[in-house]
C-alpha cells in the first residue's frame, strides 16, 4: 500500500478561518483520548498533542490534555477490566472520567473488530450483547456499534456537564509489509465496513467524525507493498505512522494547514520531549505497574505505599508547565502572516 500522503513533514494548524466551524478546543480545556493501541502508543511519540496544542493557535491556553488509551481495550472495556469482566474496566474508565472532567473527549476504536469479526474481541455478555447472534462481520459490526453507542452514553454521563465536545475517530487502515507477515486486505475490507458504521453512529449522536481511513488511503488500498512502511507489522504505527496521523487529525478537525519542520526543529523536538515526560509521569498516576500490590487483592502485602502514588501529582503539574513554556517557544519562532 503506497500511503497518499508525504511523511516528511508534520503539519501545525494555528488558527481557524472564518467559514470554518466553531474550534473544538478552547483556552482552559481538558481534553481526554479513550481508545485501544493505537491511542496509548501515541504517548510515546508525542506528536498527536503536540499537533493539538499547537493547531489550537496561541491566544488559546491551560490545553490539559489526558491519555486514557489502553492497549488491546474494546468498547466495552474488556482490557481495563484486569480480573473481572468488562463491566469492571467500564466502571474504571467512569472514575477516569470523573475524576478529569473533560471538555474534549476524542475516541477510537474498531482496529480489534475487523482482525476477529466473530465476536472474539470481546467478553461482554450482559449490556445486551446476547441479543446479538450470529457470526461474521455483520454479527460482529453489530455488537461493536452497539457497545460503541453504550460507550458514548458512559462518557457523556461520566464526564458532567463541561463536556462540550465528542469526537469519533476511524482506525488507519492497516498495511501489508510482505511475507511473513499477514495479507490486510480482507482485513482492511472490513475496516472500511466498520469505519461506515463509526460514521453513522457519529451522524446519530451529532459528534464530530474524522475519517483516518480515507486520509490514509485505505479507501484506495489495492493491497501493494506499504512503501514507505508507517507500521512497524502492519497493525501498529511508528514514529512516522504517528507523525502523519496526528498531521490527518487536526486536519480532520476543520483547521487549516501551516507547514512546519520536524526534522531539525528543535523547539518542537523539546515541546514533544516535554509532552512524552508528562504523559509518562500521568501513566504510571493513573496505572501503576504494581496496582494489584497497591490496590487490589494483594495490598495487604504492599497496599502502605498506595499513598506515593498522588506523589505523581505535583509532577505532573510542573512537567504540564514545561509543556506550556515550549508550546510559547515554537510560536515565537514560527513566521508571522
Amino acid at each position: 500500500m503506497k500511503p497518499l500522503l508525504s511523511c516528511g513533514l508534520i503539519f501545525l494548524a494555528v488558527s481557524l478561518s472564518a467559514q470554518d466551524a466553531k474550534p473544538v478546543l478552547q483556552s482552559g480545556d481538558h481534553v481526554v483520548f479513550i481508545g485501544n493501541t493505537l491511542v496509548e502508543r501515541a504517548r510515546l511519540f508525542g506528536h498527536l498533542e503536540a499537533s493539538l496544542q499547537l493547531a489550537a493557535g496561541p491566544e488559546v491556553k491551560g490545553l490539559v490534555f489526558r491519555n486514557l488509551g489502553w492497549s488491546g481495550d474494546s468498547v466495552f472495556g474488556d482490557a481495563r477490566s484486569y480480573f473481572g469482566p468488562p463491566s469492571e474496566g467500564r466502571e474504571r474508565l467512569a472514575r477516569n472520567l470523573g475524576e478529569i472532567k473533560p471538555n474534549v473527549v476524542l475516541i477510537c476504536y474498531g482496529t480489534e473488530t475487523a482482525l476477529s469479526v466473530d465476536q472474539g474481541w470481546t467478553n461482554e455478555t450482559a449490556n445486551g450483547a446476547n441479543q446479538v447472534s450470529g457470526s461474521g462481520l455483520e454479527s460482529s459490526k453489530a455488537l461493536f456499534l452497539q457497545g460503541y453507542q453504550a460507550l458514548l452514553d458512559a462518557v457523556r454521563t461520566s464526564s458532567g456537564e463541561g463536556l462540550r465536545e465528542i469526537v469519533l475517530v476511524s482506525p488507519p487502515p492497516l498495511e501489508n509489509l510482505g511475507a511473513p507477515l499477514p495479507d490486510q486486505t480482507v482485513n482492511n475490507r472490513n475496516l472500511a465496513s466498520i469505519r461506515d458504521g463509526i460514521r453513522d453512529l457519529a451522524e446519530k449522536n451529532k459528534v464530530r467524525f474524522v475519517d483516518l481511513f480515507a486520509a490514509l488511503g485505505g479507501d484506495a488500498f489495492d493491497g501493494s507493498v506499504a512503501n514507505p512502511a508507517l507500521t512497524e507489522d502492519g497493525v501498529n504505527h511508528g514514529e512516522a505512522g504517528h507523525a502523519l496521523l496526528a498531521r490527518e487529525l487536526v486536519k480532520g478537525l476543520g483547521y487549516p494547514e501551516s507547514p512546519l519542520g520536524q526534522n531539525g526543529n528543535e523547539a518542537l523536538a523539546k515541546l514533544r520531549a516535554a509532552i512524552i515526560e508528562k504523559d509518562r509521569l500521568f501513566f504510571h498516576r493513573w496505572r501503576p505497574a504494581n496496582e494489584t500490590y497497591l490496590f487490589l487483592f494483594r495490598k495487604h502485602e504492599q497496599g502502605q505505599n498506595a499513598k506515593e502514588i498522588p506523589m505523581f501529582d505535583p509532577l505532573i503539574a510542573a512537567q504540564e508547565k514545561k509543556v506550556e513554556e515550549a508550546r510559547a517557544v515554537v510560536f515565537a519562532g514560527m513566521p508571522k502572516n
